[in-house]
């Protein structure tokens, strides 16, 4: 009789594990992968909306040397913080809605915190306003930032 050499039911049974462990490993690594790729994802977005927030209220605090910080609440019991300047810019942050406006126009969102407040030097002459903001699309803030802003004062 002829020798016939074939894959053998022991071995048949070695590969099909060996690519069922395989494939478990890949599959375990895919799904860490794809989870935590929303975090890379949602620190750009944030940023990006600190910027448009940002860009908009350097150019008021430029231009304008009057300001009001004031918290109202409207007229369906929503606590809004709201920034009016003296040419009648209004920037409002509704703590509900997660979201600044500028005057009726929304400017950034995810907004997990916003607070503001104005003081002046000891002289008198230059009036700041201090921001601080904490961005993210899940209920932790993923971009914080405090920062000063100077009211024309020339």
């Amino acid at each position: 009789m002829k020798s016939e050499r074939g894959i053998t039911l022991v071995i048949l049974v070695i590969y099909i594990l060996m690519f069922s462990v395989v494939m478990g490993l890949l599959a375990t690594l895919s799904n860490y992968i794809y989870s935590n790729l929303s975090y890379v994802n949602d620190n750009s977005i944030d940023v990006s909306e600190f910027n448009k927030f940002n860009m908009y209220f350097i150019e008021d605090t430029k231009t304008n040397n009057q300001a009001e910080i004031k918290e109202i609440t409207n007229s369906e019991g929503k606590s809004i913080l709201q920034i009016t300047f003296g040419d009648g810019d209004i920037y409002s942050y509704s703590k509900e809605e997660k979201c600044i406006y500028k005057n009726k126009q929304k400017i950034a969102k995810n907004i997990q915190s916003f607070r503001a407040e104005q003081y002046k030097t000891e002289n008198g002459n230059k009036k700041y306003i201090t921001i601080d903001i904490k961005i993210g699309a899940n209920e932790e803030a993923n971009y914080t930032q405090s920062i000063s802003y100077v009211l024309k004062y020339w």
